[in-house]
């Protein structure tokens, strides 16, 4: 089954460059905020080096300092949670170019939501029934390839998936119970029918579409370019490659949509995402992550990249049996290998 994300094995064998999530130089004015206070050593946790990724279990990226700035400007001053989830939406569809924008708790939870809003249509009475799905389109297409550890999001509102490998399978299985089309990318298997070509047969087809690019930044201009492709739906995780809150994602696309999904999630009563609340440090936060992100070129940060995988070169090379080269990915990332 294809996932998501792939756990490195053998630390001595790979470092990836999203390991080194740390910092650019200005990271360090982090070290001087605070109360002086060490709290994991007063909980008895013992720190690490994360030279793995961006991955859950080891708590994500480190944020960008205007990211924690921006957080900590929300945590000390209050707004109405619906303006500002407005306001905020408006600014990053602006600045990726789509028709509307939320900020969710998580990539996850937009794939809840987003599914939920294909489902439902914005009516009222169906949003409170979910996930029982009497009633409406409930089936979600997916190609075969594209199954994967996180497409159980697809049936928490009580989405059906319905494998599909070729367009001929896609003609066949789309009907009226048909809720959306689902696209994930990357995907480790590839695809049996391209992402242009599962657009143009779910348009053809009357069905929306919904992409899953979690993982797909850096750079942040990749949010840009997955927008341009023009899914009605796509959805990036916060705290990866975009260095905001770990437990915020973005959920892009359709004006529709968007607000159907908005009306599928907190501080909204009876719906499916209640429990999907988003705080005001993290609506801020997510914005000041995007903004921050895309004034920083694929080049500066591959050179930034660079220098840290320079700094390890320089601890280890001296190892006897130990080879040590840079390559770039097709994904624009530098990676070291140690071999």
């Amino acid at each position: 089954m294809t996932k998501r994300r792939t756990i490195i094995k053998g630390l001595a064998s790979v470092l990836p460059a999203t390991a080194l999530s740390a910092s650019r130089p200005s990271d360090a004015q982090e070290t001087t905020i605070g109360s002086g206070r060490d709290y994991f050593r007063e909980l008895g946790l013992k720190p690490f080096i994360n030279a793995a990724g961006a991955y859950s279990a080891y708590g994500g990226a480190r944020m960008r300092p205007e990211v924690v700035s921006a957080m900590r400007y929300a945590a000390t001053h209050k707004v109405k949670i619906r303006d500002l989830h407005d306001a905020t939406g408006t600014r990053i569809a602006s600045l990726v170019g789509s028709e509307a924008a939320m900020v969710t708790s998580g990539a996850t939870a937009a794939i809840v939501l987003g599914t939920a809003a294909c489902m439902t249509k914005g009516n009222e009475s169906k949003m409170q029934q979910l996930p029982n799905t009497e009633g409406m389109p409930y089936k979600v297409i997916i190609q075969k390839k594209h199954r994967y550890t996180y497409d159980r999001a697809l049936t928490v509102p009580g989405a059906k998936l319905v494998e599909v490998e070729t367009e001929e399978d896609v003609r066949n299985a789309v009907n009226k119970k048909t809720a959306m089309m689902f696209f994930l990318k990357p995907t480790q298997e590839g695809d049996n029918i391209s992402s242009a070509r599962y657009r143009h047969l779910a348009k053809e087809l009357g069905v929306p579409t919904f992409c899953d690019a979690a993982t797909t930044t850096p750079p942040a201009t990749n949010v840009i370019d997955g927008v341009n492709e023009g899914f009605d739906l796509i959805c990036y995780s916060g705290g990866k490659g975009l260095r905001g809150p770990y437990s915020a994602g973005l959920l892009l696309g359709r004006r529709d949509l968007i607000n159907y999904a908005r009306r599928q999630g907190a501080p909204n009563d009876l719906s499916i995402g209640r429990g999907m609340k988003i705080s005001a440090e993290e609506y801020l936060g997510m914005l000041v992550a995007l903004e921050t992100g895309l004034q920083i070129s694929d080049a500066d940060e591959i050179a930034w990249k660079q220098t840290r995988f320079n700094n390890i070169i320089t601890a280890i090379s001296g190892l006897a049996g130990v080879t040590v080269k840079t390559f770039v990915s097709a994904g624009h990332a530098k990676e070291l290998y140690l071999d």
